[in-house]
């Protein structure tokens, strides 16, 4: 059996898994949404004005496409993008009359009625169960790549191009490129660890090293970003870290060398006088950066070099660079996973510390008359929760 905290690579890599897990989307709510989406195709096809005769489609982009949701902090709602993808030439209709269809037929539901808004170029939904839902309407660019869409512009007077689906292929096949993750190699043996009948999550090992990387940079985007202007959107983050991934087997490993990338290709370009570039991969017309301005550019670099900076910081143990870790994940994320992963493997670990938090945390700590803590000698202790601090 490994001793995950003889192994400080390892501890930390199993850690950073959970902190990820941690900070996603769970099951039920994805559920929620899904049956969200659903259930507004279910109305459209009822709809026998404009969208009867249609074929359409309503799927997720963005983060829930790709498995890189992030909790959203201080109990904002989460942002679900979807696409109401029509397949019909958009050449045969105007970026208006596409609108105001979704429009009429989200209006025609009480429901639905009493809870949207209308943006820009989609409609808005705005659910009660801490989450809102974003219908982009949308029309097949050509006959010959279904997947290419046309997305109405803001003013709704012409069209744009998008692939949400090409993105996310693109993306999963980079993340899935990787032979065998770390985490991954020692899953069976990982997952032999229980606390009593408690098993580990399967979910919690599975995931790719790009995937994780994604989550956890964007969440200290959300943080960082919480007392600033300019954030950097998740599509432009996105871009960059697949573009720069290069196979690393663990995510601690991903982060190191994507950060560095994009640091260094952003000096690059101001280097050489040229303007810092983000190209959508699946649509070289689209650029995600045509809009910066240079406080935006400034902000990117900012928020990039001290996540740079204080990711460096992790290569030391946890009791010198805990601090770091709760600048980078939050507090309690970051106290709670340690201390789950500390409860999890100190039964099987031979390292005394571990051991006695294990028992200290699962409530079973006892010391003895000479200062020892055991499971059943002495006076009881109450469970503390003080991981990564001095």
């Amino acid at each position: 059996m490994i001793d995950i905290f003889n192994d400080y690579r390892l501890q930390r890599e199993e850690l950073l898994a959970r902190i990820a897990q941690e900070l996603q989307l769970d099951k039920t709510r994805l559920e929620r949404m899904e049956t969200a989406y659903n259930a507004v195709y279910d109305l459209l096809k009822k709809d026998e004005t404009f969208f009867e005769d249609l074929d359409v489609e309503i799927y997720a982009q963005g983060s829930k496409r790709i498995g890189t949701t992030v909790k959203p902090i201080n109990g904002e709602d989460f942002d679900l993008d979807t696409v109401l993808h029509i397949y019909d030439i958009f050449s045969k209709h105007n970026p208006t009359e596409i609108y105001n269809a979704l429009v009429r037929v989200i209006e025609s539901d009480g429901y639905y009625k009493t809870i949207y808004q209308k943006k820009d170029r989609c409609v808005r939904l705005n659910y009660k169960s801490d989450f809102h839902m974003d219908i982009l309407p949308a029309c097949m660019q050509n006959n010959f790549d279904k997947e290419k869409i046309a997305i109405p512009e803001k003013r709704l007077l012409s069209w744009s191009s998008g692939n949400p689906k090409g993105f996310a292929d693109w993306f999963l096949e980079i993340a899935n490129s990787v032979q065998t993750s770390m985490l991954k190699r020692y899953s069976d043996v990982l997952l032999e660890a229980k606390v009593e009948s408690e098993p580990l999550p399967q979910e919690l090992y599975i995931k790719t090293p790009l995937q994780r990387a994604v989550q956890l940079i964007k969440r200290y985007r959300d943080i960082y970003f919480q007392d600033k202007k300019h954030p950097v959107s998740s599509i432009v983050l996105t871009t960059l870290i697949a573009k720069f991934y290069n196979g690393e087997d663990s995510i601690f490993d991903a982060i190191d060398n994507v950060t560095s990338e994009i640091k260094n290709s952003y000096l690059t370009a101001v280097n050489s006088n040229l303007r810092f570039k983000v190209f959508n991969p699946v649509d070289g017309n689209e650029d995600f950066t045509d809009s910066w301005t240079s406080e935006n550019y400034l902000s990117f670099y900012n928020f990039i070099t001290d996540f740079y900076t204080k990711w460096q910081k992790l290569k030391s143990s946890f009791e010198i660079s805990g601090s770091e870790y709760i600048e980078l994940f939050g507090e309690g994320i970051y106290k709670s996973s340690l201390s789950e992963q500390i409860r999890t493997f100190s039964k099987a670990s031979s390292n005394e510390f571990a051991k006695a938090n294990g028992l200290l945390l699962g409530n079973k700590a006892f010391t003895d008359v000479r200062g020892n803590i055991n499971e059943n000698k002495g006076v009881k202790n109450e469970p503390h929760h003080n991981f990564g601090e001095e």
